[in-house]
This record gives C-alpha cells, structure tokens and sequence, in this order.
C-alpha cells in the first residue's frame, strides 16, 4: 500500500464527487444523471476539486506540513459547498433532489476528512 493512503483516501473520493457534479452543472449527463446547468456551481466546484489535491499529495509524499495543507484543501471545499448549500437555500438556483444529495455527501466527506486530520495532528503532537 502507498505510505500515506489512509490518511488521505476519503480525500479522493472527495474530488471525484466535486468533478462528477462540475461536469454535471455543466449540462453535461453521464448516464440517469443530469444536473440543471449553473455556471457558478461549475466554478466552485472545480476550485474545490483542485484545492483538494494538494493535501492530498502532501499526505502521501510526507510533506513536513502535510496536514496543514490537507486541512486548507479541506476547509476550501468546505467554504464552497456551504456556499452552495446557502445559495440553493436561498433560491439562487434550480434545487434537485440529487443535488442536495450531493452536496451532503461532499459535507460527510470533508467533515470525516477533517476528523481523520485532527485526530492525526492529535496523535502527533509531543507533549
């Protein structure tokens, strides 16, 4: 096993999640699923999707700050699907089923993600 997986695995899962519904919001059906278009969900969603990598390698190489990085990828991913999340409850878009599913889904994701970091940071401090 790649040294660094675990700690990081939910992470991909993540950005598949992001890049499956930017393609999605960009009116672009894969299969039974198709998402109304909305072009600022397209955005955010493909920021997330690429702040999240970074953490994610940094894990994986053992970076001296990894889990900061992985942290910042996480609470930007965060910050756009609450973004969402409240743009949607607001009426700022077109509100479906599966797209709530989505967004909570991507919010279980990053808060496990999140757990699994400060758990980790936890273990490592020296005291």
């Amino acid at each position: 096993m790649i040294p660094g997986w675990r700690k990081s695995y939910n992470t991909y899962y993540n950005i598949a999640l992001f890049l499956f519904g930017a393609v999605q919001h960009a009116g672009v059906a894969i299969g039974p699923f198709h998402e109304p278009v909305i072009v600022p969900a397209v955005i955010v969603e493909s920021l997330c999707a690429i702040a999240l990598p970074f953490g994610a390698v940094a894990l994986l190489r053992k970076w001296k700050r990894s889990s900061g990085a992985a942290l910042i990828g996480n609470l930007v991913a965060l910050a756009g699907v609450a973004l969402g999340m409240v743009a949607l409850a607001l009426g700022a878009g077109p509100r479906t089923p599966s797209n709530d599913l989505y967004h909570r889904i991507m919010l279980a994701l990053i808060a496990a993600a999140i757990l699994v970091l400060l758990l980790r940071s936890q273990t490592n401090a020296k005291w």
